[in-house]
């Protein structure tokens, strides 16, 4: 009998993934196709119909180790990076490049947020709007392109186009719009205060509900171009949220430490917290319809493929790594990194004879240090490791046995690996399985 399969399509940052998955993990073997975002004059921009080809790739390639595995495709679902938007005009076609999350252009829109929406963190899951977020770009854009503006069909997000180009209909998901400020988490319901401060109305943003509620089938002409059936597409949440479901988490308290380009620390909850520390965001669960909170560093991975690709290129990543922290060192000899951001690293205390396993581990070190302080935060436990379960691990770092024996040594707890670092890709399957179960209908 022919298994059914679900295509999982990821929308990276800087790479589409996309394969072939049911709720119980890859039934072969990813296909990435990677690019390079436009940085000018400040800007983050990417060129619409570029990240359709790169889909249209990363879809195909999937499909066809789901067709070389003998497996039925009965459903797309989507993950995505949650700020990156494109205006539409009336005819459905983009009025300027995507503008990526990683734009922070829209500063003075921030700060003026703030003002129009006091307690930012029971209306959007922040402490405070930031030049990244959806809404104060699109304030940005109202504000700067006047008449130009009144042209504008419908703001969408990056996977509410790329479903718009596979169906015809635009749509999204409660995550992604959860993150973006022009929606209400606590109240579930597009924000009028939101909208009023942007200058748009309610109309021109997708139709959204709770993960995988909305499905609409491929159009004809996709079916032909891809080869397969008229299969629902599904807008599943973001990317950390979907790996998280893809891990195992399913109830209040469950915790994924996701080592990839970003530190993440990612527990579920069931309530919304009153109050956020410095560097979390909370949110809606794609999988339980409850709340997420996550703590954040984002530049782990990008740090240390840095100092990697200068100091160990002759070797491999985990040769790195276990050189740095299976080393017997006096930490206090080591020297002293600062990372202020922006890609930024500030040594201090650098002595002659320091080799480089000495600044790799205390590059590591630190991260170490933040790796506890988020941990602490988002779990709530004074004392890190009173739980005897084992903590879920993903990401490039957790590859790495040396990295996760330091943190256990250190911590007191004990690591359970994902299956796969693209644990976003099953996470989609299991999101769409528990919504299609739940709501009594098959994909």
């Amino acid at each position: 009998m022919t298994k059914n399969c679900t295509i999982g399509l990821d929308l990276g940052t800087t790479a589409f993934k996309s394969a072939p998955v049911d709720g119980t993990g890859l039934l072969a073997d990813p296909t990435v196709v990677s690019y390079d975002l436009d940085y000018h004059a400040g800007a983050v921009t990417f060129d619409p119909e570029s990240y359709l080809h790169i889909a249209t790739a990363a879809l195909a390639g999937a499909i066809r180790s789901a067709r070389a595995a003998g497996l039925q495709v009965t459903a797309i679902g989507i993950s995505s990076q949650a700020q990156t938007y494109i205006p539409l005009d009336a005819h459905g076609h983009p009025m300027q490049p995507a503008i990526v999350w990683t734009d922070g252009r829209a500063v003075s829109e921030a700060q003026d947020a703030a003002q129009a929406i006091p307690d930012f963190v029971s209306h959007s899951g922040f402490r405070q709007p930031l030049p990244e977020m959806f809404m104060p770009k699109v304030r940005q854009f109202t504000r700067s392109e006047g008449a130009r503006a009144g042209d504008v069909w419908k703001y969408v997000l990056l996977n509410e186009y790329l479903i718009y180009r596979l169906t015809g209909v635009v749509y999204g998901d409660t995550t992604n719009q959860g993150m973006s400020g022009f929606y209400h988490i606590t109240e579930r319901r597009w924000s009028q205060a939101a909208l009023a401060f942007a200058g748009i109305a309610a109309g021109q943003l997708a139709e959204t509900a709770g993960a995988a509620q909305i499905n609409h089938p491929l159009t004809a002409d996709w079916c032909r171009s891809l080869g397969i059936g008229a299969a629902p597409v599904y807008s599943c949440g973001n990317d950390q949220s979907c790996s998280a479901a893809g891990v195992g988490l399913t109830k209040a308290d469950d915790i994924l430490c996701n080592f990839g380009t970003a530190m993440v620390i990612y527990a579920l909850k069931d309530n919304l917290p009153r109050e956020l520390a410095p560097r979390q965001i909370a949110g809606i669960n794609p999988l339980t319809d409850r709340y997420f909170l996550l703590g954040l560093e984002s530049e782990c991975g990008n740090m240390m493929d840095w100092a990697f690709r200068l100091m160990y290129s002759e070797l491999t990543f985990t040769q790195m790594m276990e050189d740095a922290l299976r080393m017997v060192v006096d930490t206090r000899t080591l020297p002293t990194i600062q990372i202020p951001g922006g890609g930024r690293i500030e040594i201090q205390g650098l002595n002659v004879g320091c080799e480089r396993r000495h600044l790799v581990r205390a590059l590591l070190d630190l991260y170490a240090q933040t790796f506890g302080e988020l941990y602490a935060d988002v779990s709530g436990e004074r004392r890190i490791g009173g739980s005897a379960s084992a903590t879920r691990v993903a990401g490039g770092l957790s590859r790495s046995d040396a990295w996760l024996e330091y943190l256990s040594r250190r911590f007191g707890l004990t690591f359970k690996r994902a299956a796969s670092d693209q644990a976003a890709l099953p996470g989609i399957a299991k999101i769409i399985e528990r919504r299609t179960t739940v709501n009594g209908t098959s994909i």
